[in-house]
This record gives C-alpha cells, sequence and structure tokens, in this order.
C-alpha cells in the first residue's frame, strides 16, 4: 500500500475515533431534538467528483429513491419538487464530496469522499415586529470514505445506507410511537368499561 494512501487511512481513523466522542454523538444529542414532529421533507442526494475526477459515476436518481423508500417506511411524507405547503418545510440531502487519490507516477489509484446526510429545515424568526424565515440546518452526521477506484460504487452506496439509518434511528429516539394502552380485561369489554 502506497504511504501515501497509509497516512489517509491513518488520519481518517484517528478523526471517526475522536467524532466518537463528539457532542452530537452521545445519547441527549439536542440534534435529535429538532427532529421532533418531523413529517414532511423534500429529499436530495448529490455526488460531486472533484474536476478531472476519471472515476465511474454513482447514480444519484438511486441514492435518492433509497432515501426516499426508507423515509416513507417510517411515515414520513416525500414533498415533491412542485409542492406548496404552507407552514414549516424540511430537506434532507445525501451529499458527496469526492476527490480521487493518486499514486507517486500521478495515476488515479482510488478516492477519499466527504460524506453527509443533513436535515435542513424552514423556521421563522420574530424579528422588528415581523416573522423572518430563514433555512436553518438542524441535524447532521458526517463522515470520510476512502477506497480504491474498483470499490468506489459500492462504497458510496454502503455508506448512503448507513447514513440513513443513522438519521431513521435519531428520528425514532424522538418519534417513537406512543407505548400501549393497558390490555383491555373481558369484562370491561362487555360492561363498556374503560
Amino acid at each position: 500500500m502506497p504511504k501515501a494512501m497509509r497516512s489517509l487511512l491513518s488520519l481518517v481513523g484517528i478523526s471517526l475515533g475522536l467524532a466518537a466522542h463528539l457532542p452530537g454523538q452521545q445519547p441527549d444529542d439536542p440534534q435529535r431534538r429538532t427532529l421532533v414532529g418531523l413529517r414532511f421533507l423534500a429529499v436530495h442526494a448529490r455526488v460531486q467528483l472533484s474536476e478531472g475526477a476519471t472515476l465511474p459515476p454513482v447514480d444519484e436518481r438511486r441514492l435518492r429513491s433509497k432515501l426516499e423508500k426508507e423515509i416513507q417506511r417510517e411515515g414520513m411524507k416525500i414533498v415533491g419538487r412542485n409542492d406548496v405547503r404552507d407552514g414549516p418545510g424540511a430537506h434532507l440531502t445525501l451529499l458527496y464530496l469526492v476527490a480521487p487519490t493518486r499514486d507517486n507516477a500521478g495515476r488515479e489509484t482510488g478516492f477519499a469522499a466527504m460524506s453527509c446526510l443533513q436535515a435542513e429545515q424552514t423556521v421563522s424568526v420574530p424579528r422588528l415586529g415581523r416573522y423572518v424565515y430563514t433555512v436553518a440546518p438542524t441535524w447532521r452526521s458526517c463522515g470520510i470514505l476512502a477506497g480504491n477506484a474498483g470499490s468506489y460504487r459500492g462504497t458510496i452506496e454502503r455508506n448512503a445506507e448507513e447514513q440513513i439509518l443513522r438519521f431513521l434511528n435519531a428520528w425514532r429516539s424522538v418519534n417513537a410511537p406512543p407505548p400501549p394502552g393497558p390490555p383491555e380485561s373481558p369484562a370491561s369489554r362487555v360492561l363498556g368499561v374503560r
């Protein structure tokens, strides 16, 4: 393995090890609270390659479709491009910024990518007696990926699944279904007593 690749992987490993101790990774995550009641989302996916990269394209529609399918499975609704709604809105964006890695001779041998799944919500802020609307990032999960050119597509797709699962776990933790009530006894059903 080339020295440059070992250095990059070492840096990635250290970064990910330190990330486990960040406040956003702790159980009482304030980011998660922003997901309470979130039910309507516009969904976007983008894989952006650096200029001159010759890596094969990743199907952004497939990533977006996977994201839409999973959040719909949880009971959330997709807001389409032409939908107009009153009230707060939210966007969920899956973004990859990808750069090729090169060997000592300058040949493209692999890739390094920044991966981020971010929720942004439209919020109203009272200002000078009026309400001003702005879009604010409210939840985010980011990471770094690296690999050889042959593993590029598969690595991006596996990471997308992991990012989606992180979002859904955070969403479920603050949007849990209400606990079931006490079981009805046969006598209460007959007598109509609850």
